[in-house]
């Protein structure tokens, strides 16, 4: 078989298969409709009435019992069934009743009325007989009688007993009231709220309490920042310790020499040195007065200027004039280095000198 036709039969599979399980579907809910079921009438038998209890027992006091009335006529019958009356019942409480349910049948119909009834006391009861008059198909009234219905209701004592040995029986041994479970959820709420509160404690101190004297340290008691010359001169002597001169590799040294010098006047002026181009440190430093020396600035100047050359110039300079530029940055560092207060610590002078 090709493939083509195998792919067109596929669809037509499922379709079919869809159409029979609406079919069962529909057979399903409406069989008694679409084929419903002959009558139980005899031969000659027009309308039939009777009592049938719907489960078989025993019953006891309290118990609901259900009870139908069933009807079963041939077309052309026409009845109305009267509500039942307390002479029907035989002592048994009439606690709810159905709406009367028609089916079709077989050349007729069968109508069903379905009663509850309670007992209040042990023994058997009888429904009375139940005569119900209709029309036939000529047009003739006549009556149809249901037989009566015993309905035995049982004790729950034991069988075989007199008054006395009943009355003798005892009660079970009380055995108290029973504990409730226990009740864990007012004991989850109160730990919701407990850790909810401290949730907002902690909230509420990481944004909105004051300061604290421990968050501060005090100027005396703060330790000493290192100085900004001695962080620039070690790391100057390890640019000269890592031999890019003697190699010829003036890019990186002049990139390393260039950020040191950066670096200190971050330290040093409170400058952004780092992130500032060559020509805004040169435009900001005439701004703050009294920073620099016209030497010291001139001497700035060139030093940036060179590196900035090397780096993206591609200017190679002679190894002499690399060194004379290294020179340059330790005696700008060393002129305009922070000089130690008078009431700095002895010791502390000392270092910060040598």
């Amino acid at each position: 078989m090709p493939p083509k036709l195998a792919v067109k039969k596929i669809p037509l599979f499922f379709a079919v298969l869809i159409l029979a399980a609406a079919f069962v579907l529909v057979l399903t809910l409406f069989k008694e409709d679409l084929f419903p079921p002959p009558l139980s009438l005899p031969p000659g038998v027009e309308i039939s009435v009777r009592w049938r209890l719907e489960e078989p027992g025993p019953f006891h006091i309290g118990d609901l019992i259900p009870v139908c009335l069933e009807v079963e006529a041939v077309d052309g019958i026409d009845l109305r069934l009267f509500p039942l009356s307390p002479a029907d019942l035989g002592g048994l409480e009439l606690v709810a009743e159905e709406t009367p349910v028609t089916k079709r049948r077989r050349g007729g119909w069968q109508r069903i009325a379905r009663y509850f009834l309670s007992p209040w006391r042990t023994g058997t009861y009888r429904l009375a007989p139940k005569e119900i008059r209709y029309r036939n198909p000529s047009g003739v009234e006549a009556t149809v009688t249901a037989e009566p219905l015993e309905i035995n209701v049982a004790s729950l004592l034991p069988a075989n007993l007199s008054a006395d040995e009943q009355a003798a029986l005892t009660l079970k041994e009380d055995k108290g009231p029973v504990g409730l479970p226990p009740n864990y959820r007012l004991l989850a709420l109160a730990l919701a709220a407990a850790i909810f509160g401290l949730f907002l404690y902690l909230l509420f101190r990481r944004f909105f309490r004051k300061p604290g004297a421990k968050d501060h340290l005090e100027p005396e008691t703060a330790p000493p920042a290192e100085p900004p010359h001695l962080i620039a001169r070690r790391r100057l002597a390890a640019l000269k310790e890592a031999g890019l001169l003697e190699n010829g590799l003036f890019k990186p040294y002049y990139s390393e020499l260039s950020a040191c010098l950066r670096e200190y006047l971050a330290n040093r002026f409170a400058l952004p040195a780092l992130e500032m181009t060559t020509a805004e440190i040169l435009n900001s430093v005439p701004q703050r007065t009294g920073l620099l020396t016209p030497e010291q600035y001139s001497a700035l100047t060139q030093i940036l200027n060179m590196s900035d050359l090397v780096k993206f110039a591609k200017h190679r300079p002679t190894a002499e004039a690399a060194f004379a530029c290294f020179l340059l940055v330790e005696k700008f560092i060393e002129e305009t280095k922070e000089e130690p207060s008078i009431e700095q610590n002895p010791e502390d002078a000392s270092a910060a000198s040598s």
